[in-house]
């Protein structure tokens, strides 16, 4: 998934569940920073020594290119935080495919469901841990290694309306060609499956995963309604799930806002939040003006180590889930 679920959709979940508009943007902006939360400077450890000297156990949940390339850290990064393993099948490769509702989804879900307003970093906890969450519909069927499991065969992108020929010519062509050559090698994660899993309008199908066709509205719709039923808990308001007056608004989002340009839609999104295109009940001037900034957290030292205290706890619970399972692919003290 992509800014305009991690912060739009879980900004407005969790305004919806009744979270004021200040800790329903820690919430959200958490839950995007974990997909910003990567190394700018990869030959110099200047920024990792900085944070430590500040007191924060620093740690990136996020890759930029030249990570992915040289494979530094990549599994302490996809597995955890973006794969989260399903824990079934016979082999390791296996065991490591992301799949919704597993039983490991499931304990995090329970994990979040133990959150609680008087600890001060719930909106830490929140954003990241739903980050990951997310993540399971959008990314299922594909795991955070480099691994044949995660190959591509007859990659096929389609839509709804007239905009089916723009994705045909604009990005299903070089797309494919693209996805054909990855699929001769190891492919880590879905890059052989290109962008298709995290745009929401969306409904593509390929060989060995989903061969009957994935609409991506209706997979980010079921998680929609499994983390606002998850956010009401927490907020201690009556858990109704959503209404269906909120699933169109929502719906309309997922299939309406066509673009393959993550910015364009995040921008759509704002500016539906800013003109209380969602009916917020108690709807004030810092909705009005709510965006994203990674300053928000790293701005703030209070907020750095709050945010990175939940990242590594994250972490934490995530490998002791695995080694208990016998699977050893991640290693305690951060790779940088």
């Amino acid at each position: 998934m992509d800014i305009d679920f991690h912060y739009g959709t879980i900004y407005i979940l969790s305004r919806w569940a009744k979270f004021c508009s200040a800790n329903a943007n820690i919430i959200a902006t958490s839950s995007q920073f974990v997909d910003d939360n990567y190394d700018t400077n990869p030959f110099s450890d200047a920024e990792e020594k900085a944070n430590i000297e500040r007191g924060i156990r620093m740690r990136y949940s996020c890759q930029n290119i030249w990570g992915n390339v040289t494979g530094k850290g990549n599994c302490e990064v996809w597995v955890p935080f973006h794969f989260l393993p399903g824990l079934e099948g016979d082999t390791t490769d296996s065991k490591l495919v992301c799949k919704k509702h597993s039983p490991l989804s499931e304990k995090l879900a329970a994990r979040l469901l133990e959150t609680t307003l008087d600890n001060s970093n719930f909106g830490f906890r929140l954003g990241i841990g739903l980050h990951v969450l997310a993540d399971t519909w959008a990314h299922q069927e594909f795991a955070g290694i480099n691994t044949t499991i995660n190959k591509v065969k007859n990659l096929i992108f389609a839509t709804q309306g007239s905009f089916i020929e723009k994705v045909l010519g604009d990005v299903v062509g070089s797309s494919t060609v693209f996805s054909k050559f990855m699929d001769q090698l190891m492919p880590l994660g879905h890059v052989a499956a290109v962008h298709c899993p995290d745009m929401p309008f969306l409904w593509w199908k390929s060989g060995g995963h989903f061969k009957e066709g994935r609409k991506n509205w209706d997979e980010f719709m079921e998680a929609s309604e499994e983390i606002f039923r998850l956010l009401q808990s927490v907020s201690c308001e009556p858990v109704t799930g959503l209404s269906e007056s909120q699933r169109e608004l929502l719906m309309d989002c997922f299939k309406g806002i066509q673009s393959e340009d993550i910015q364009v839609r995040h921008e759509e999104w704002l500016g539906r939040i800013h003109a209380n295109y969602f009916g917020i009940e108690d709807f004030n001037d810092e909705d009005a003006s709510a965006s994203y900034s990674p300053s928000t957290i790293l701005s703030d030292l209070n907020f750095s180590r709050q945010f990175y205290d939940e990242l590594n706890d994250h972490f934490d619970w995530v490998l002791e889930q695995l080694e208990a399972n016998d699977i050893f692919v991640l290693k305690k003290d951060p790779v940088f």
